[in-house]
This record gives C-alpha cells, structure tokens and sequence, in this order.
C-alpha cells in the first residue's frame, strides 16, 4: 500500500532579521531569542507561500502542474476572507491541485502530514505539498511595544509528499477543548476592553495573557508534549535511544528544554532553530527541518521524533518519522 513519502522541505525566511537587544527582566516565557525575521510589509501571507513552494519545487526538480493538493496553514491570512491557498495555487503554477486550508495552529504540520498521508492511502490524491506561513508578529506593531511579542517571527516552508514508503512510523494527536479559552488574539479598544474583530471602530489586534493563564499554558504544554512524543515513540515500536533527532516547537528556550528533560532526548539529538529566528508557530518545525536537512546532519533512515501543542494546549501531536523513508530524492 502506497503511504505518505516525504521527498523534499524548503523554506523562505524573510530577509529583514530584526535582533532583540532589550533586557530580559520579563519572565522566561518571553525571553527574546537573539534574532528572527519580519515579513511585513514586504510580503503578504500568499508572497510568503508562493515563495516557499517555488523553493520547494527547485530544491525537488518537481513541476507545479504535477501536485494534485495544496494542503494550507496560515496565521495570519491576509484576508477575513478567502484563505490565501487559492493565491498560492494559481500563482506557483499548480493548475490541477485542489485546496485545503488545515487550522490546529502551531499542530497543524503535523495534521497535514497525517491529512496527507490519509489522502494516497485512499488513493485520492498523489502528489501533495504542505505549506505553512507564519505571518503574524510584523503586522502587529503595537503587540510590537510589548517584551512579550520578543519571541515572535515570520516565515513559511513547504513539504513535498508523494506515493511511496511510509515516512510516518506513528502518530499521536489529541484535542483538549478544556484549554480553549486560556489564549486569544482579538482587538482591544482604548481603554484596553477586549472586541470582537466583526465591529466597526475596533482597535488594534493583542495577544491575550495574565500571569495565571502563563503558569497553566506552560503546565498544560510540558505535559502534553512530553506524553505525546512517548507515546508516538512507543505506538512506533521503537525505543528513544532509537531515535536520531528530536524535533519540538519552539514557543520560547525554557519550554524547549523541558521537552527536551521530560522526553530524555538532549543536544546533539535535539535540534532546534529558536535562536535564529524564534517562535513560527506552525512553521517552527518544517523550517527547522529544512535547516537541519541542508547542515548534511540528517541522513536517509534517520528516525525522528516530532512534539508540538497549539496555542495555550488545546491541540496536542507527537510523531516519530523515517526520514526521508526508503525511497530517494528525485534527481
């Protein structure tokens, strides 16, 4: 039976790096990485996309009109309205691929991934490219003003699937609606009330926390990641010491290294790139692929585990990857 093969990831990383150089006397949650990149307002959600497909398509000697999906990710689209996958498709050249927008935020690789997988095992769909954008923090200018907007960057990355040997060994994806309130984004007027983005008049958008909300996001993330990469490991047959690299999100350098604690999997088998270019949000995890498949580091066969949570934990995912499979790269 044909399964998901990963045959190729790429990325495009804005060009304006911005460098944190405030101090770090507002908690670790927000402690600033040492740089990571703004995409407004050169580039909309869509240039971003367009651009990370196109590489893709280079880096695997793949043609647009070949792909059957684009499977899209996106915070924050440039529109209430439509999705930016339609201006993806149309512009990167892929005439015959359908559209499907996938939203578990910071998941949301991994559930296209299995969204992917799920789709040549049915004999649907063949050639597919995942695309993630992060496009959120460069837009946000009075977020901007905030130590807590620090640990925030942009950028985008596209994954190539096709019919082959299964690159996914096991996933794991769970769902905790109880966390749903925890974390918002949302306008707030002028004297700080918060609105709904539907009415006239609102003011600008601000990522929602309080000191209470910080402490329960950090205990619900440290938890879930950790069980749901054990457990995909496990559901994988394998043990962690089978394991070549750990791949995690990256929302800030304390979190990624209670993963790291809690899984019992540290540097040199973890890797990450939060120092580089910070949180991505949905797009951590592709892009640190991608740098880690050029460092020559990731070789053919290698196992890797993967270990992301959306927003304050009401999505959680683990899985462990053959990378890239059996198969090989195309020429």
């Amino acid at each position: 039976m044909n399964r998901a093969h990963i045959v190729g990831i790429a990325r495009f990383m804005p060009e304006q790096i911005i460098y944190n150089t405030v101090s770090d006397d507002h908690g670790e949650f927000f402690k600033a990485p040492k740089e990571r990149r703004f995409a407004s307002p050169k580039y909309s959600s869509a240039d971003l996309g367009v651009l990370a497909l196109q590489n893709l398509l280079k880096q695997t000697n793949f043609k647009a009109e070949d792909l059957d999906l684009i499977l899209v990710s996106c915070s924050i689209q440039d529109f209430v309205n439509i999705s930016v996958g339609p201006d993806i498709q149309y512009r990167s050249g892929a005439t015959r691929a359908q559209v499907l927008n996938i939203d578990t935020g910071c998941a949301a690789y991994v559930s296209m991934l299995n969204v992917a997988d799920a789709f040549i095992k049915a004999g649907v769909h063949k050639n597919i490219a995942i695309v993630t954008i992060t496009n959120f923090i460069s837009r946000l200018a009075d977020f901007q003003k905030s130590p807590r907007s620090q640990v925030l960057g942009d950028g985008a990355s596209a994954t190539l699937i096709i019919p082959g040997e299964a690159s996914i060994l096991a996933s794991v994806e769970e769902s905790h609606g109880e966390n749903y309130p925890l974390w918002k984004c949302r306008p707030h007027g002028p004297s700080g009330e918060p609105q709904n983005y539907w009415e006239t008049n609102t003011g600008p958008l601000e990522v929602e926390f309080d000191v209470e909300q910080i402490e329960k996001i950090k205990k619900n993330s440290i938890e879930l990641i950790v069980s749901a990469v054990n457990k995909s490991i496990q559901k994988a047959e394998l043990t962690k010491d089978q394991i070549d690299f750990l791949i995690t999100h990256q929302p800030n350098r304390g979190l990624v290294q209670k993963w790291r604690d809690g899984i019992e999997i540290d540097v040199p088998r973890a890797f990450d790139t939060f120092e580089q270019f910070g949180n991505l949000f949905q797009s951590s995890i592709p892009v640190t692929l991608s740098v880690l498949m050029e460092s020559g580091r990731l070789k053919s066969g290698n196992k890797l585990a993967l270990g992301t949570f959306s927003n304050a934990g009401d999505f959680a995912a683990g899985m462990v990857l053959n990378f890239p499979g059996e198969g090989r790269m195309p020429a």
